[in-house]
């Protein structure tokens, strides 16, 4: 009997990874927010309305700061409808509400304002840019689809 159990628990975890990769996209991004900053993470749509979704996910910054390196982790939210973007990203240094455009969730553009919440201001001021979302499934729920009339 414990067999069974284990192998339903295995199944329902397989299921449950296929579904996960089903609305996944890994994001690499160029960002400039008072500064030079280059993205990389992972964005998860949340949701099964074909043009109105959530996505969000954790990322990591990469920018030099004084003249060193620094990674930085991030958390950020959108809110996708028919091509528009309302979003934020929140990181150690600053608070971001962005808006933009969205290509099928394959590519955003967007802008914003950094908000500083520490001491150092390392990022402030007016933000763009643009980011490519990088589905790993062959027919990813991730993108959109095309309307065609």
């Amino acid at each position: 009997m414990k067999k069974y159990w284990i192998i339903t628990f295995f199944c329902s975890a397989l299921a449950m990874h296929a579904q996960i990769l089903e609305k996944a996209a890994f994001n690499l991004s160029y960002r400039y927010t008072g500064r030079n900053v280059l993205q990389a993470g992972l964005e998860f749509r949340v949701g099964d309305f074909s043009h109105k979704s959530i996505v969000l996910g954790p990322s990591v910054l990469y920018t030099r700061i004084d003249q060193k390196d620094k990674f930085l982790p991030e958390a950020n939210i959108y809110y996708s409808n028919d091509g528009q973007l309302y979003g934020a990203s929140f990181n150690q240094y600053s608070i971001e509400p962005r808006i933009g455009i969205s290509l099928f969730n394959i590519f955003f553009l967007n802008t914003g304002y950094a908000f500083p919440i520490h001491r150092e201001k390392y990022f402030k001021g007016i933000t763009f840019g643009i980011q490519f979302n990088i589905a790993p499934a062959k027919g990813s729920k991730f993108y959109d689809q095309m309307k065609i009339m």
